[in-house]
């Protein structure tokens, strides 16, 4: 399959998404509830470092977080390769006090200046990419002093890799979720590079997701994870990482 091939999949299965058809997807946002601590971690990353940056949606979809960094104080830009997801996000400021600049655009090689963004967020967004190829234009986009901070899925848990095998149609079929060299991978273009782990214990809180005590199931779990998570070898066995680099290597 072609670069361009790929591509086109991915437009088409984004569009369809941000369309208001979002498949299967739905029917497992149950699991996410076991998973907020990621996200958790990521918004409390950006919002420390919002303050007066360029910051850039890499991949951005709809703009469902850009109000926030648009309040904190962050100046925002958008980019995804959905024309869908980007017209919606459009809609969505064009209703709002605040002002965010979207465009329609490939990740790996976008059309900005070099060295114009002081900080680059993203959720699920780099296992759909060329790393190589992204790492580069992370880099080569980021000022001296710039931060990136993603959300990504991991690889190498077998029960996990199964579930998505039973669930293709939830995704591309060109997606790869991260491995420990795609992570290592990032050491060569940016300096201070940090992870952390979540979700492997948390997962069995799930199916008590509706229950009172499901809060404090999930926090014990989530501590029993981040002991767990202090071997190196099982944090490969996450189901997601937040990733915290800076200092671009130009």
């Amino acid at each position: 399959m072609t670069e361009s091939d790929i591509l086109q999949h991915e437009i088409a299965f984004h569009n369809k998404r941000y369309g208001g058809n979002d498949g299967e997807r739905s029917g497992v946002r149950k699991y996410y509830s076991a998973n907020k601590h990621a996200i958790n971690k990521y918004i409390e990353i950006v919002s420390k470092l919002c303050e007066g940056k360029n910051l850039l949606e890499y991949g951005c979809g709809t703009g469902s977080k850009s109000k926030q960094w648009l309040i904190l104080g962050a100046k925002v830009t958008g980019i995804d390769i959905s024309e869908v997801g980007i017209n919606v996000a459009k809609e969505k400021m064009a209703n709002s006090e605040f002002h965010a600049d979207y465009y329609v655009m490939e990740a790996e090689k976008t059309e900005f200046n070099d060295n114009c963004f002081d900080l680059v967020v993203g959720t699920g967004i780099l296992h759909h990419l060329d790393l190589t190829k992204s790492y580069k234009e992370l880099s080569r986009i980021c000022s001296e002093n710039a931060h990136i901070v993603f959300v990504e899925p991991l690889g190498h848990n077998p029960f996990i890799n199964f579930y998505r095998l039973l669930t293709p149609k939830m995704r591309t079929e060109d997606e790869h979720p991260m491995k420990s060299k795609d992570i290592k991978l990032i050491n060569q273009y940016f300096n201070n590079v940090k992870c952390e782990y979540f979700s492997l214990f948390t997962l069995f809180s799930v199916p008590f997701r509706n229950m009172l005590f499901f809060d404090n199931l999930n926090s014990f779990c989530r501590a029993i994870d981040k002991a767990i998570f202090s071997i190196p070898f099982v944090r490969r066995y996450a189901w997601t990482v937040v990733i915290h680099a800076r200092n671009p290597k130009k």
